[in-house]
């Protein structure tokens, strides 16, 4: 194994347990990444949704969904209610508990990892993660690419920054 590889697979490791750590440190919906956590990530960048948009968005079974949406709205962070215009659509609000979550959760997605690095080398370093990103991403067969719930996380990325601007814009 050459040394760029063992660099490499160190630095995994100690990123994810890095990570980790970060999350945990938050408290329980630190994690933006994963179960509730990415909800209200979501839910922060654009406070009223669909159940039908959080599943196109986040690309999750609807089983899946309405089991988080569940312990969120328990704990009183999330509340649903039928859409105004059809009935049949469940809408996902934030609550004010939920928007102060969603907060904490934001404000802990840039990893102060980063900030040892000089501009021109986290720009170095994003040019680099994203060539080989793309490289993979064109390696895997058709078939781990394809499926409504499997999620390539840079397309996931891409539909966040969409909701995003979208909110942004009204």
């Amino acid at each position: 194994m050459d040394e760029l590889t063992e660099q490499f697979i160190i630095f995994s490791k100690l990123f994810r347990r890095y990570t980790d750590l970060k999350h945990q440190k938050i408290g329980k919906y630190g994690n933006f990444l994963r179960g509730q956590g990415r909800i209200l990530a979501v839910l922060d960048l654009k406070p009223l949704m669909s159940q039908k948009e959080l599943i196109r968005v986040l690309s999750i079974r609807p089983q899946s969904l309405g089991e988080l949406l569940r312990k969120l709205e328990k704990s009183a962070l999330i509340q649903r209610f039928p859409s105004k215009e059809d009935r049949r659509i469940m809408m996902i609000e934030l609550t004010e508990k939920g928007a102060a979550a969603a907060k904490k959760i934001s404000e802990s997605h840039n990893i102060e990892l980063f900030q040892h690095l000089t501009s021109a080398e986290r720009t170095q370093l994003i040019s680099i993660l994203g060539k080989l990103s793309n490289v993979m991403r064109a390696d895997l067969p058709e078939t781990a690419k394809d499926g409504p719930y499997c999620d390539d996380p840079w397309e996931h990325l891409q539909r966040i920054k969409e909701i995003k601007e979208q909110h942004d814009r009204e």
